[in-house]
Parts: C-alpha cells; structure tokens; sequence
C-alpha cells in the first residue's frame, strides 16, 4: 500500500508494484494487516506515523532525522522503549555504504584517532534556513562521526559563511568527541555537485572514503571526471543494500542497523549547532542513558 500527496509517485508505483492506494498515510502507517512500512514522509511527520506504526505492531524502515525536534525524538525512543524490543531501522544509509564500510575497517587499524573533517556538498537551487540544513542533512554527519568513530560528540561550535537573508550556503560545524578527537563538518548547500568526502587523522595514519569509480575525460588540455548533483545516484548501492537488510531483519524478526536511539543522540547533536549559532558559543551536547534495548 502507498500513500504519497504527489499523485504521479503514487501512479506510478501502483502501475510497477501493484499495490493498494490510501490518501490517509497515518492510516497506512496504523494498519496492523501489515507487517512493515516504510516511513519517507515530511520530516516533522516522522515521529507520529513512526509512533503509529509501533502500536500497530509494525516493523519501520524511518528516513532520517526520526524528528525535527529533541522532544519529538524522545518519543519515538519512548514508544519503542515501552515494547522492549527494537522494531524501527533508522535511514542513516551510510552505514551500508561501501566506501564508509571500508574507511570503519581501516579506521579500526589506526590506533587513537585525532582529526576529522568531512565535507558535504549538495546541489540546491537556492540556500536553506541553518535549522534546515542542520537538521535535514548535517544529520547524517553527526551520525557518521559516531558510527565511524565510536564515540559521541559532545560540544559543537557552528558557525555560518555569509548570510543570504535568513539562510546560507556554507556552514561548519566544529566538534569534540568523547575521547578527544576533533570533527570539522562542512556544508555546501548550493555546490557545483552532490559529493560526500571523509577524511580522518589517526595514531597509525591517515584513512579517508575514496570517490565512486568514474571514466576520466581527457581533451581540450584537461582532465574531467562527471560527479554529478544527484544524492540519490551517489548512494544508490547503499540504499539498496540497507533495504535489503531491513527486509531480511523482519525475516529473522530482528531489528538492525541504524538505531531510533543513533538518530536520538544525532538529534541532541543537531540541537546544540542549533543552541551554538544562537548564542556565538560553544555548546555541550546533552547526554543521556542509554536504553537497555540499545545498549
């Protein structure tokens, strides 16, 4: 069953898969005849149709961020808490993405690491309000830092480049790790291309995500490599790689990857970037118990 405001996504998937359609998603989100729902819609709709879900006995694949506020977020964790099992993957694809897979087995080798920088580039027709950018994509790399780290993040100092109104194009998020190293996140909203790029300083060297294999271009005295401004394309293996694991986790009945509590502890990430470019000042992330269903 398929439930999408966009009518010509509907059609068309009900055209290639043959399923049902609903106007009402919280009622697809609530249909206890199903095993599982996938849940893409409007960020700020996350928390009550995931939370929907969960009392309807449902397994939930949630795109990311779970919520657009801490207090949201909470309670999808306190919903899911309250089963006392996990039944929610949370969309941090990532995870299963080759390249940052392999950079996680290197970094295992590199003893105490000290320095990240990532940089995230992104393809928009105009910049976005900071809260937006912070919370819609910088998410995903306050995820990666814990996932490829093992260790949280616990103060953050965000600060802006030139603002366009309310919004910008490029943002940096300085960051501090439980275990001291030092994270620079940097945006681009309105870049030439779509690109993720990790670079981390360890004891033992340095490791970093190489770029997809493309045909390198050779004429007019240049060299040239096509990346492209699709997101999706980038990560195309890996999101077909983390459905698949979803799919094979409601087999075996058993929750993996990305966790409601991963997006929780990103989400208490996004809050203080949030608080810092309020104040000018450096934020300490909240920190919290974690769960037993968790742990």
């Amino acid at each position: 069953m398929v439930a999408d405001p966009y009518q010509p996504n509907v059609d068309r998937l009900v055209t290639e898969l043959g399923c049902a359609r609903s106007s009402d998603p919280m009622a697809v989100a609530s249909d206890s005849s199903l095993d599982a729902v996938v849940v893409a819609s409007p960020d700020e709709t996350h928390p009550d149709l995931a939370i929907a879900a969960l009392d309807a006995g449902l397994w939930v694949l949630l795109e990311k961020p779970i919520a657009t506020t801490l207090a949201d977020a909470r309670r999808v964790v306190d919903a899911e808490v309250a089963l006392g099992v996990r039944r929610i993957q949370v969309g941090f694809m990532r995870e299963y993405d080759p390249a940052h897979v392999q950079l996680r087995e290197a970094l295992a080798e590199m003893g105490r690491l000290d320095a990240w920088r990532s940089v995230h580039r992104n393809v928009n027709d105009s910049p976005r309000p900071v809260e937006r950018i912070v919370c819609q994509s910088l998410v995903h790399d306050f995820h990666s830092v814990h996932f490829l780290t093992g260790s949280r993040i616990v103060e953050v100092h965000g600060s802006g480049g030139r603002p366009i109104g309310d919004a910008f194009r490029h943002i940096v998020a300085v960051c501090r790790t439980e275990s001291g190293l030092q994270a620079i996140v940097e945006f681009d909203d309105c870049g030439f291309a779509y690109e993720v790029l990790v670079d981390v300083l360890g004891e033992h060297g340095d490791a970093a995500t190489g770029a997809p294999l493309r045909a390198v271009r050779r004429r007019n005295g240049a060299v040239e490599t096509i990346i492209g401004p699709d997101w999706f394309a980038y990560f195309a293996e890996a999101y077909r790689i983390q459905d698949a694991a979803w799919v094979a986790s409601i087999r075996a009945g058993q929750a993996v990857g990305p966790s409601t509590w991963d997006g929780f502890l990103s989400q208490a990430v996004v809050d203080a970037v949030m608080e810092s470019f309020a104040t000018g000042r450096t934020v300490s992330v909240q920190t919290f118990d974690t769960p037993t269903i968790y742990a």
